[in-house]
């Protein structure tokens, strides 16, 4: 101990002995620096950030800081190191942590915060107790009402209805407002459930305030009407869509939040496994245009969302990229949107789509290929040199194929332009910050093909961190267990092998000639491939794959059994027996010969 007090005299700098001032700038620095370090080393867990990795940069960032203060014998060069070494990692951390979190969660500090605090503080008396602020369809501040003012009931239903909406990171609420009666629903992370809601009365104003938020006509009770307004949460100005429609039996209110956000994902962002995304980049090739792609989902489980990111894929700039749907949700640049609604002066669908073809584009995603004559002006051999991406609302491979060949009309000239059909679901991630990890029991690692005896860490969400010795709710995801969502797909390649099969109406060889040739995951393969990444739960698999959650999140769809669509692969076992639990139902094949309507 003496011998380490005399090394540190040997090397402490004259000047700190003659004046006591600069050793206090450097001890002032390792205090605030050892103070920042300290609440981020409990906000690392809270964000789910490799907890040995940070707490090594940062405390050795701070030793590193404190050594060179001590140890460079020129206080003016030891100094500014010390605050280098120190302010670094802490710099980086920050960085690689708002890269990480919601917006809402992120550090952020500058002139425009200030500003907002001191703005947010001297009229929070008016604010009386409001979670938001409003902004009208222009971004023109809403001034929040008074006690004395007659809205102020109708305001507070809106402030409480979407402030616990998005507190628990909602991102669309449903209300339907009856005479004597209010259902009011949010939906989080593709999960519904009910939601608290003021009287008839009280909600029926509130909903005249927002339509006018949205400039919207308030007198219009019937038809349907749609538009958009902003909120403030916690500085957080987020976009808020709505869409209202009445009849004789009162009015249904739809509420998506930041709508827009969701639309705009890159192939890249969408969830594809590796090899699936290998395939679909492989057909955005310009020099090999042509031919249709279907894109199936049930109604809910992000079927607009990964069309979109299909038409970004194209360069929307060097080619002629057009759209044709009955509700406009986003709008990419470069692409040329158009709407049909059954308004337009007997111009149905089909002609529209002519009008859209004879223009010569270069791709064309068709949002209804139910239309009458759609799919067989699609499939018509002149038009084999367009792009077609196909909206196909239904659950499953085969199930969209006997869709399309219904539409067509023909199995054989429905087979030849099909490339490609990627079917999907969506799937709720795990809240990296309150995940907890286990060993598969030898069942499930049978199940999940894990080889017997390999140790292989699966997760689970728990909804609970622990901070001060307390167990809360996760603060990250409110205590679901789940943050997010990204789908679980099947990728189909139509090859020539496998159009020769579909020609014939066997849709089950040409099923297994592609999953042989191709060797890309099934759907329930892909599940259980996102399980053993850690990315969800085996009981969200289960939950996705099982038919009763498939029909309740499509009802639309609940003829074509779910599971029907991934059908057994040549040479690898069948879906059914590749299930991830017991309670997952066998699939069955799909229809063998798919018949064209008459």
């Amino acid at each position: 101990m003496n011998s380490m007090t005399f090394l540190l005299a040997q090397n402490v700098s004259s000047e700190f002995l003659l004046d006591p001032i600069k050793p206090m700038f450097l001890f002032v620095t390792a205090l605030l620096a050892s103070a920042i370090v300290s609440k981020l080393v409990s906000d690392i867990h809270k964000c789910g950030l490799a907890s040995h990795k940070w707490h090594a940069i940062l405390i050795g960032g701070l030793t590193a800081g404190l050594f060179a203060g001590l140890f460079i014998p020129t206080f003016w060069i030891s100094w500014p190191t010390q605050i280098i070494f120190t302010v670094g990692p802490i710099l980086f951390y920050w960085k690689t942590r708002n890269a990480a979190v919601p917006e809402k969660q992120k550090f952020v500090i500058g002139g425009d915060k200030v500003r907002a605090f001191f703005k947010k503080r001297g009229t929070s008396k008016s604010l009386a107790g409001a979670q938001l602020a409003f902004k009208d369809a222009n971004k023109k501040d809403r001034p929040n009402p008074a006690k004395t003012d007659p809205i102020l009931p109708a305001f507070q239903a809106a402030d409480a209805l979407l402030g616990n909406a998005l507190h628990k990171r909602a991102s669309r609420v449903d209300l339907v407002v009856k005479p004597d009666a209010v259902s009011a629903a949010i939906t989080v992370d593709g999960i519904r459930s009910k939601a608290d809601s003021a009287t008839p009365e009280i909600t029926t104003a509130m909903i005249d305030f927002l339509k006018g938020l949205a400039a919207l006509d308030v007198k219009e009770k019937r038809k349907r009407q749609s538009g958009s307004f902003f909120v403030i949460k916690e500085e957080v100005v987020i976009p808020v869509s709505i869409s209202i429609a009445g009849s004789s039996a009162g009015q249904q209110l739809r509420i998506d939040f930041d709508r827009a956000h969701t639309m705009t994902r890159t192939i890249p962002q969408v969830g594809f496994l590796p090899s699936q995304e290998k395939t679909v980049q492989s057909i955005m090739d310009p020099m090999a245009r042509g031919g249709v792609a279907l894109l199936a989902a049930a109604p809910g489980q992000g079927l607009t969302s990964t069309a979109l990111a299909m038409l970004s894929g194209h360069d929307a700039f060097t080619a002629a990229v057009k759209t044709l749907e009955k509700n406009l949700i986003h709008r990419l640049d470069g692409v040329d949107h158009q709407v049909w609604t059954s308004a337009q002066g007997g111009v149905d669908y089909s002609t529209h789509l002519q009008s859209i073809i004879r223009r010569s584009p270069d791709v064309v995603y068709v949002e209804d290929a139910a239309e009458v004559g759609v799919g067989k002006l699609i499939a018509a051999p002149n038009n084999n040199e367009i792009r077609f991406y196909v909206a196909v609302p239904v659950d499953g491979v085969a199930a969209a194929i006997t869709e399309w060949v219904k539409s067509v009309g023909d199995v054989k000239l429905a087979a030849g332009p099909l490339r490609l059909v990627i079917a999907q679901k969506l799937c709720r991630k795990l809240c990296l910050a309150c995940r907890v990890g286990y060993q598969p029991s030898p069942d499930q690692a049978k199940k999940l093909g894990i080889a017997a005896g390999k140790q292989v860490e699966l997760f689970k969400g728990s909804g609970k961190v622990q901070t001060k010795n307390k167990i809360i709710d996760c603060p990250m995801c409110n205590g679901t267990g789940y943050v997010g969502q990204i789908i679980i797909s099947e990728v189909f390649v139509v090859d020539d092998e496998a159009r020769v099969f579909l020609a014939k109406g066997d849709l089950k060889s040409a099923y297994n000639s592609s999953r042989l040739r191709h060797k890309l995951p099934g759907m329930q393969e892909s599940a259980l491939l996102r399980v053993r990444d850690g990315t969800t739960s085996l009981e969200e698999a289960i939950r996705i794959l099982s038919p009763a959650a498939s029909k309740t999140a499509a009802p639309a769809a609940a003829a074509d059994k779910p599971t029907s669509t991934t059908p057994p692969a040549a040479g690898k076992p069948a879906a059914g027996k590749s299930a991830p639990a017991p309670s997952a139902a066998k699939p069955a094949s799909p229809p063998n010969k798919p018949k064209a309507s008459q």
